[in-house]
């Protein structure tokens, strides 16, 4: 019998086409090594009317279309249940792995941040650059504001990107994100734009000036107090400090907002915040 032949009788065992795909190849494959098997289970239990399929035939014309030479019946059914594992449960397989992998990071991330804390020095402050400010680099700002306090050894700096207006469902996440941090995270020191001063001021979220000063004895001029109503006091109240062209915003792009600080910290970190305070004021022009 020739090749050609031979690979037509072997689709006419698999009940195939002679233009079957790789894939219905596969699949009829595997249903009729099932059904064989249970057609034997049954002829082994007694049933004489049934005639079980011929299992060393189903594989041979299975290699043969499938181009795989013949090897030893037994071999070939190992690598075949093997391959037919793998090629139903690959996603599993390939699920199993990447979830191994995100894991083995995530721990891994863990223990690289519990190892910078440890070597982190504390904070002498916190501030958070809130506002439409999308390109802040926060390292930056901290060395420079550093560079005002050389005993100090590090001011938590992080920068809260608050579009102006919600363009995007991106938009939208920002800004919900923006609130969330708001509420949960207290960071002692805003550098906000005028927008979200207002806001934020509107809310209760800041430190009255007239208060802060008569506490710590600063002295903040006139000229560059901004003032703010808020929910409970409709009158307009100091809030703000203008710090426009401080040099701890050199080589740091601000969108073309003016930049207004404004305190939040506890009573207990007063004495920090006027330090800093006092220090930009007197590095502006």
């Amino acid at each position: 019998m020739s090749e050609l032949e031979d690979l037509k009788k072997a689709y006419e065992i698999l009940g195939l086409p002679e233009d079957a795909t790789r894939e219905q190849v596969e699949n009829r494959y595997f249903i009729l090594l099932k059904r064989a098997r249970s057609e034997k289970s049954r002829s082994d239990a007694g049933d004489e009317d049934n005639q079980a399929l011929d299992l060393t035939e189903i594989n041979r014309a299975y290699n043969l279309v499938l181009g795989i030479e013949s090897e030893k019946t037994g071999t070939m059914e190992k690598q075949t249940k093997t391959a037919h594992f793998f090629y139903y449960y690959k996603f599993h397989v390939i699920i199993g792995i990447i979830v191994v992998l995100i894991a083995g990071y995530m721990i891994k991330e863990g223990i690289d941040k519990r190892r910078e804390a440890a070597n982190t020095p504390p904070a002498n402050l916190s501030l958070s650059v809130f506002g439409n400010y999308y390109f802040v680099d926060t390292e930056m700002l901290e060395q420079n504001m550093l560079k005002l306090i050389p005993e100090w050894k590090r001011i938590e700096t992080k920068l809260v990107y608050v579009p102006t207006e919600i363009k995007s469902q991106q938009d939208m996440a920002m800004q919900q994100k923006s609130v969330l941090m708001l509420m949960t995270e207290m960071t002692e020191l805003y550098i906000t734009d005028q927008k979200n001063f207002e806001s934020l001021a509107f809310q209760g979220a800041f430190v009255n000036l007239d208060d802060f000063m008569a506490k710590t004895g600063m002295s903040i001029p006139q000229d560059k107090i901004r003032k703010a109503a808020s929910e409970e006091d409709p009158a307009e109240q100091p809030y703000g400090i203008d710090i426009s062209g401080s040099p701890i915003f050199s080589g740091i792009e601000l969108n073309g907002e003016r930049p207004i600080i404004a305190i939040r910290a506890k009573e207990d970190k007063w004495a920090d915040s006027r330090l800093l305070l006092e220090k930009i004021i007197q590095s502006a022009p």
